[in-house]
């Protein structure tokens, strides 16, 4: 279920909102796609998404968009436990599977839903890169805030687009 076939070294995470305002979504797309760009540029090969709803998955979107003129990125699929969107819109539903199967790994921290779920697979992805790019509010609670919180205690590099 883990594989650490990769270095951290070279990683980079994703955090963000779940909710994002549709008449952000392009602007945040732009600069998200510039954050990722740049990531590769200055050498960063492996990218690590969360797999939520929201900016997890446009961040997902965008490193399947770059594999086709960079086909040396990987694409690391953190899932939090099987079955992490069956609660989600059909739509929405449809998109993460897309998404999934064209993730170069996938890594399932849990078989089943449990309360910290979320918790130990943002500390998974906090503990397997060494860059975070973040959309985060500035608000100090929920999962973003504390995904940035235990990077900056473990010395990754954050950068908000927000």
């Amino acid at each position: 279920m883990r594989n650490r076939e990769w270095n951290k070294a070279v990683s980079v995470a994703f955090t963000g909102h779940r909710l994002i305002r549709k008449i952000d979504m392009p602007r945040v797309r732009e600069l998200l796609m510039a954050a990722i760009r740049k990531a590769y540029k200055d050498g960063y090969r492996v990218f690590i998404s969360g797999m939520a709803y929201g900016f997890d998955l446009m961040a997902t979107e965008c490193v399947v968009e770059l594999k086709r003129s960079c086909p040396d990125i990987k694409l690391i699929a953190a899932i939090p436990y099987r079955g992490q969107c069956e609660r989600w819109h059909k739509a929405s539903q449809i998109k993460y599977w897309e998404l999934l199967q064209k993730a170069d790994e996938q890594i399932i921290l849990a078989l089943c839903y449990r309360r910290d779920s979320f918790l130990l697979r943002d500390q998974y992805m906090v503990e397997h890169a060494s860059r975070l790019i973040a959309y985060y509010n500035g608000i100090p609670k929920g999962g973003t805030f504390y995904t940035i919180k235990e990077a900056r205690k473990q010395g990754v590099m954050v950068e908000n687009i927000y």
